[in-house]
């Protein structure tokens, strides 16, 4: 023990002796201890062991708390983890010390992205493009922040600039190709599919991609061999089993249409297009009780059906089931003054898809027909646009009061 207390002393002793100079050795070493802490956690992160890797940054921090960097790893280790709101604070902090700290910045960036705060998602990447103007990945990610939100035009700006500074970048151009086929180009969406194709030929979900566009434009032929394609590598989307039966239903087909129709059910057992379809060929094999069976299930699942109300309105009709098909005839006037509706308001919203008032009158065609989970989706969309639009806040906690009336009954 008294060799340890003499130590203490003349540690002491020793630094009030170098005054000013002792200081400054202290520091540094606390910074050199800092950096190596950071450089530990570096090689922990790129073995993909985040927690041990935070536990060296945040050793970094308690060493020396003006470290930007160790802030900004160790909110990179929590948003790997997908803990956006602990990132958060971290590259916050990281800017406040470094507001040129990219890394950070993009951090920020998706991480609010992470927690569906579109508003300061897009400032945050726009920021970061202020940095770095020539990074092609931030184009990507805001493009997608766009995509997500169904601003389809400014989601094609951004993944457009992303392939223009990495033209073999996969993702972007595959999106780029998607957000066409949406804005109705399928024209435009089928040459980013090939070009995307040209530098990865083996990407089976581009190839279902493309078949859906080729289906937007009749071209059947197209549509079946990419779809086929898609297949044959392995991925098996229900819109290529369903398309893939539409296709051979025009071509007269029938057995095979029912066996595609079936193999989307497979895939998605409440698909109700596949059982209206099935319902439809059905018929024409001459099987019309087993038809009426399909297009119930139909309806059951999509009570908003008119395809199916009609064609079973029609059978019933020719049963000579006169009330229960004008019955049903009734129910599809109204699903067609909804869908010609509901297709003019999505024309004003696509033409101003950040106008609140286009956006709020689409919700409340889906409220007056009873769509009540549609409308709540589009309020939902619409606040992360314009947090204060109060009349969406009404209606969305009016919703919800609704909601917890019935889960409480």
């Amino acid at each position: 023990m008294p060799h340890r207390r003499f130590f203490y002393i003349g540690a002491a002793a020793l630094a009030v002796a170098l005054g000013v100079g002792g200081s400054y050795w202290y520091l540094q070493y606390r910074a050199n201890a800092a950096q190596k802490a950071v450089e530990q956690g570096d090689q922990l992160r790129a073995q993909n062991q985040m927690d041990e890797a935070a536990r060296y940054y945040q050793r970094a921090i308690e060493l020396n708390p003006d470290l930007a960097q160790a802030h900004s790893n160790l909110g990179v280790t929590q948003a790997a983890l997908e803990r956006f709101a602990e990132a958060i604070p971290h590259f916050e902090q990281a800017l406040t010390l470094a507001p040129d700290h990219f890394e950070a910045r993009i951090g920020l960036a998706v991480s609010l992205d992470g927690l569906g705060r579109f508003l300061a998602a897009e400032d945050s990447y726009k920021k970061a493009l202020g940095l770095r103007p020539d990074f092609g990945a931030i184009y990507y990610n805001l493009g997608y922040l766009y995509h997500q939100q169904g601003l389809y035009a400014e989601a094609a700006a951004q993944y457009e600039e992303a392939v223009r500074l990495i033209p073999t970048f996969l993702q972007a151009r595959a999106n780029l190709g998607r957000v066409y086929h949406l804005q109705h180009r399928p024209g435009e969406a089928i040459a980013e599919y090939q070009r995307a194709l040209a530098d990865h030929p083996d990407e089976g979900r581009v190839y279902a991609n493309l078949g859906e566009s080729y289906m937007a434009l009749s071209q059947y032929e197209e549509a079946r061999a990419a779809y086929r394609r898609a297949i044959d590598i392995g991925v098996e989307t229900v819109g290529a089993f369903y398309d893939l039966g539409v296709i051979s239903e025009q071509e007269g087909k029938l057995e095979a249409a029912r066996s595609y129709f079936h193999q989307t059910l497979l895939k998605n057992a409440a698909h109700a297009n596949a059982y209206h379809r099935l319902g439809t060929v059905t018929a024409k094999l001459g099987q019309e009780e087993q038809a009426a069976t399909y297009y119930l299930e139909a309806i059951k699942r999509d009570p908003g059906h008119a395809g199916a109300h009609y064609s079973l309105a029609q059978l019933y009709l020719k049963q000579g089931r006169s009330d229960e098909g004008q019955e049903l005839m009734q129910v599809f006037a109204k699903l067609k003054e909804y869908e010609g509706r509901l297709a003019s308001l999505k024309r004003a919203a696509s033409r101003s898809p950040r106008s609140p008032e286009a956006s709020y009158n689409l919700g409340m065609l889906h409220l007056e027909f009873g769509y009540v989970n549609k409308a709540a989706a589009v309020f939902e969309q619409l606040l992360k646009l314009h947090p204060e639009f109060s009349a969406a806040q009404e209606r969305l906690a009016e919703i919800e009061r609704v909601r917890a009336e019935h889960s409480a009954g």
